[in-house]
């Protein structure tokens, strides 16, 4: 059994690179011949290892493709064409890809489906957990000025920002100024926070659609006198490995992540289509919130992929279970 798997990025990444590490020794469990292909963030470089890929005279039967700058659109009939069954990781299609490629399995056969982090729950778990550390530092009746960092225009970035919307409209002592793309770059979102908190003054709480840019928003803070967690309190998503140290200093209120998972979840479920063909994979990955009170457990989990054998989250192997248990807890407890 032989997958292919696009990485937008490469080994050097804090999120991807521990993800092909999870995924690698979920290959060996399972038995799976594991390509890594990196694209070293490239739009252009991407296209053409895809292209390279499909033009090759054999090819893997399996293909895990990340949604990266839309590839889905252009990837998804070409690898149709050569026989590659393929599953969307990671990050989803956008309304207009849908609308071009319709459900899996319809009008692209070898579409199998997608496996997604519940990235709108993520959003919503770190907007609640900014919210309630600023209330507490606030004055009695004033609200907490909320400014957003997002992504880029991806489904991921989307669904984080509509999580944080989401939990200032709960909230009766917070409004959300404005959300501004940093496009998840660390000198972009300095940049961004700097003029955000130029305009809006009583800003108590940053969020982050992603930990690289939560940096780049501490040392904006810092170079104007303001301290992160302190002054004003801010966190992102991922669990980049430095956002853990962040959390334990003070700086980072908190980090939803653990979707680095999903490569090792996305083999688990090949391996099950490969021995029994089902329909269309319609699966989402949960993430959890890592706080001064759990940051050393969950800093555990990336570690723990090397000690476990992934053969036991098989359906088909063990028919006993009635669900995939892809979450973080499962880790830890096995």
């Amino acid at each position: 059994m032989h997958v292919a798997f696009l990485n937008p990025a490469d080994a050097a990444d804090a999120f991807f690179g521990t993800m092909v590490t999870c995924m690698r020794r979920a290959a060996a469990s399972l038995d799976v011949e594991l390509e890594v292909i990196e694209g070293d963030r490239s739009k252009e470089r991407m296209r053409e290892q895809a292209r390279a890929l499909l033009d090759r005279s054999t090819v893997p039967e399996y293909l895990l493709l990340v949604n990266e700058e839309g590839l889905a659109v252009e990837v998804l009939p070409l690898a149709d064409q050569r026989g590659i069954k393929t599953l969307v990781v990671n990050e989803g299609l956008m309304v207009p890809d849908r609308q071009a490629l319709g459900n899996p399995g319809e009008r692209v056969a070898s579409w199998l489906g997608e496996l997604v982090p519940d990235d709108r729950t993520a959003g919503y778990q770190l907007g609640t957990a900014l919210l309630s550390a600023a209330a507490r530092r606030r004055a009695a009746g004033a609200q907490v000025g909320v400014v957003g960092l997002g992504g880029s225009f991806t489904s991921s970035s989307l669904l984080r920002i509509n999580g944080l919307r989401q939990a200032v409209s709960e909230s009766s002592g917070a409004v959300l100024h404005e959300v501004v793309p940093a496009n998840w770059e660390i000198e972009r979102a300095r940049t961004e926070t700097t003029e955000l908190l130029a305009r809006y003054p009583d800003v108590g709480a940053i969020w982050s659609a992603s930990d690289h840019m939560a940096l780049g928003a501490a040392e904006a803070l810092r170079a104007i006198g303001k301290r992160p967690g302190v002054d004003i309190f801010l966190g992102g998503i991922d669990w980049a490995p430095f956002a853990f140290d962040e959390i334990r200093r003070g700086t980072f209120t908190a980090s939803a992540g653990g979707h680095f998972l999903e490569g090792a979840w996305a083999l688990v479920l090949l391996y099950d289509h490969h021995k029994r063909p089902s329909g269309p994979i319609h699966a989402k990955s949960q993430l959890a919130l890592a706080t001064r009170d759990n940051v050393d457990t969950y800093e555990r989990v990336a570690a723990r992929c090397n000690g476990i054998d992934f053969r036991r989250f098989s359906r088909v192997d063990n028919p006993e279970l009635k669900s995939y248990p892809f979450s973080v807890e499962t880790i830890l407890a096995a």
